[in-house]
């Protein structure tokens, strides 16, 4: 992947980020295949960071939003 298409896949999974926080704050609880997405969102971002590392602590910064947004998700389930 390119340093454009990573930045690209950086921008598409903030946006992703930002839409799954306003359903947890809608009160929609998550689904098994959301929470699969999310692990898998998790995964790719880690291996945008090992393969650009320039971009490592900007990802760094999204995947804290991500494990917020677990953190976020366990919350409600429980």
């Amino acid at each position: 992947m390119t340093p454009a298409e990573a930045d690209q896949r950086i921008i598409l999974s903030r946006r992703t980020i930002s839409t799954y926080m306003a359903m947890i704050n809608r009160g929609d609880l998550p689904n098994q295949a959301t929470m699969m997405m999310i692990s898998e969102e998790v995964e790719i971002l880690e291996g945008l960071a090992m393969a650009h590392p320039g971009k490592a602590v900007k990802i760094a910064r999204l995947l804290e939003k991500w494990q917020d947004l677990i953190s976020a998700m366990r919350a409600k389930l429980n």
